[in-house]
């Protein structure tokens, strides 16, 4: 009752104050329906049930104090007030009949706007232009739908070698005499002088230390080399007198060697290959002497970058050393035919060619390619207010490379469920360009995904890093959309009362 009192009051006040002092902003209008559906809204709940009887003594107080606006010097009667005092009173007592009328009037005009147009990218995604042809807009016919052959021919018809490249020479097979280089443990052993003799790494300046002997450098040279190399000291320096005693070099672990990748590959840039920890050595070999080159070539280099991109141009890719730059034809390894797998030696430079055009047929797991790739997934139907509510993994999903959009919304849990809550469900696809670097937004009704026939014309292949999420339905769109009109103009306070 006080606070009713205090209302009554308050409203009085406002509407006979001088219009000279700005009591408030808002529109007359809009201030009149507020203040009087507020004041009917306080008096129900002090007599509930007394809903018109309310109502008239309220209106009956707005023409009260309109009347007595004509006794004021700057204020005049106005019907257009006693209207929009009529108007907040009425919505307030007929709440209950309004509510429901409001509430899907702005449920439906909330889910017609949630209708967003097709994400527009930069380049002509939809006609096909993005990094792969199957971006592009899933209403364009093009005719009749292609067969799954014949659109991957029509496409890699279009990616040829570039012809510039053809007059480096190949580079040729050659033998690996265990070069020695920075990082390199070996086993030295000299006669039976066990105070020489050792386990000793090469330094990362390339020489080779010795007790009581200057530093030889041993980086770029054969065991048998570094042999003569360590006779000659031992002879000059006095050490040993001639004949000196049988020297035995024994390579007991390679270091891994650095490299320099660029081109068309997901992470170019310096990679050392055949790096290892202690625990990726056999124990069983840690004894044992010698260790034979592997893991140096240059499938281990590319796979070191992430591997090739699809775009990658395998006929010719180059291989830069001392200042002679060969081309190696890796056409065999994609194939699963024989090919030659270089070894690289440090300091070497490889370039792999883009052909500028999207091959499917590279987006599988091989020597020189990804095994897996990690996407972001997120098939939210409501916000979450936490990761652990939203079921966020401390780390993204990964699938096999090659995986297609499809699949992974399957695998999303995106796809099935009640026909006719679901069929109009749709996906947000966000992929990389890699050779333009940037980000392409593709969308697709996953229903009309799963029935064409010609759906793999439309069927992107995920790239690493990409992100998909799922949008819900336009009836769980409308439902959703009730339900927080509902919560909205159906307060707490008032439910009981009104």
């Amino acid at each position: 009752m006080p606070t009713l009192i205090l209302l009554v009051f308050s409203v009085a006040v406002l509407s006979l104050a001088p219009q000279s002092i700005a009591v408030i902003t808002m529109p007359d209008w809009f201030a009149h329906a507020v203040a009087y559906g507020a004041l009917t809204a306080f008096a129900r709940l002090n007599w509930p049930g007394q809903g018109i009887r309310i109502a008239v003594c309220v209106f009956l107080l707005s023409f009260i104090i309109e009347i007595s606006q004509s006794l004021t010097p700057d204020r005049s009667v106005s019907v257009d007030d006693l209207i929009a005092n009529m108007a907040g009173i009425m919505i307030v007592t007929l709440w209950r009949a309004v509510c429901p009328v409001v509430c899907v009037c702005a449920a439906f005009a909330v889910a017609g706007c949630a209708a967003f147009p097709v994400p527009d990218n930069i380049d002509a995604v939809r006609a096909g232009d993005g990094y792969q042809r199957t971006q592009r807009d899933i209403n364009d016919t093009d005719g009749a739908p292609e067969r799954h052959m014949e659109r991957t021919y029509n496409e890699l018809i279009q990616c040829r070698p570039h012809v510039k490249y053809r007059d480096y020479p190949l580079l040729p097979r050659q033998k690996h005499h265990g070069v020695l280089g920075a990082g390199d443990l070996i086993r030295i052993e000299i006669g039976e002088e066990e105070l020489i003799s050792g386990s000793y790494e090469i330094e990362t300046d390339g020489a080779l230390h010795l007790p009581h002997l200057s530093p030889v450098h041993a980086d770029g040279l054969s065991t048998e080399a570094l042999t003569h190399a360590l006779r000659d000291a031992f002879v000059a320096e006095g050490l040993f007198r001639a004949p000196v005693p049988s020297i035995s070099i024994k390579i007991l672990e390679r270091s891994a060697i650095r490299v320099h990748v660029s081109g068309a590959v997901f992470e170019p840039g310096t990679v050392d290959v055949a790096a290892r920890t202690a625990e990726d050595r056999d124990p069983i070999r840690q004894d044992a002497a010698g260790d034979p080159v592997r893991g140096f070539g240059l499938t281990a280099a590319l796979r070191g970058t992430a591997g090739l991109r699809p775009d990658a141009e395998l006929e010719n890719i180059l291989v830069k050393r001392n200042g002679k730059v060969w081309r190696v034809n890796m056409v065999g390894a994609m194939r699963n035919y024989s090919f030659h797998d270089p070894v690289l030696h440090r300091g070497d430079e490889v370039h792999v060619p883009s052909l500028g055009c999207f091959q499917p047929g590279l987006a599988r797991p091989t020597v020189a390619t990804r095994k897996g790739i990690k996407i972001h997934l997120s098939n939210l139907t409501i916000p979450a207010f936490s990761n652990s509510q939203s079921a966020i993994d401390p780390d993204v999903r990964e699938v096999r490379y090659g995986t297609r959009l499809l699949q992974a919304l399957v695998r999303m849990n995106c796809v099935g469920g009640t026909h006719a809550t679901n069929a109009s469900r749709f996906a947000i696809l966000i992929s990389k360009n890699p050779v333009t670097g940037e980000t392409e937004v593709i969308e697709r009704p996953m229903e009309d995904l799963v029935r064409r026939s010609d759906r793999d014309s439309h069927d992107p292949i995920l790239m690493p890093g990409d992100a998909i999420a799922c949008y819900d339905s336009k009836v769980t769109n409308l439902r959703d959309a009730s339900r927080s009109f509902i919560d909205i103009f159906s307060p707490i306070p008032f439910s009981r009362g009104l």
